[in-house]
């Protein structure tokens, strides 16, 4: 597992670059995806440290993707991030119930971002 790679997880270009932008500016590395198109095996492969994951994705849906990264013992312990724009209260309890291990809205606070992947990377900030 690398230790500071970040796998941000999103169909809009300008969210992945912002997160891309905001990380790096702090040392992480960032790794892209658009789609969870073979998540898992990416993830299998790459070994980061954390994942963004967006909850609305083409062809997937971010539950679906959380539920398949935590059911897989080779992928379990890496925490996922849900991030949404969604306004529904009851989305934070379906990402944690999902597995998800934390929880951003959208738009992205720039100091909720990094603290949070600080704290799930074991980084002071």
């Amino acid at each position: 597992m690398l230790p500071q790679t970040v796998l941000v997880v999103d169909d809009h270009a300008f969210n992945r670059e912002l997160v891309v932008d905001l990380l790096g500016a702090v040392g992480y590395t960032v790794l892209q995806a658009e789609d969870g198109e073979g998540l898992v095996e990416r993830v299998k492969r790459e070994r980061p440290a954390l994942i963004l994951l967006d909850l609305k994705l083409p062809g997937a849906h971010g539950f679906t993707l959380a539920r398949q990264l935590k059911s897989d013992a080779e992928t379990r312990a890496i925490p996922v991030v849900a991030m949404t724009a969604d306004l529904l209260p009851a989305k934070r309890r379906w990402a944690l119930e999902a597995g998800c291990d934390g929880y951003l809205r959208k738009p992205l606070d720039r100091e909720e971002l990094i603290q949070l992947v600080a704290r799930f990377l074991g980084r002071e900030e």
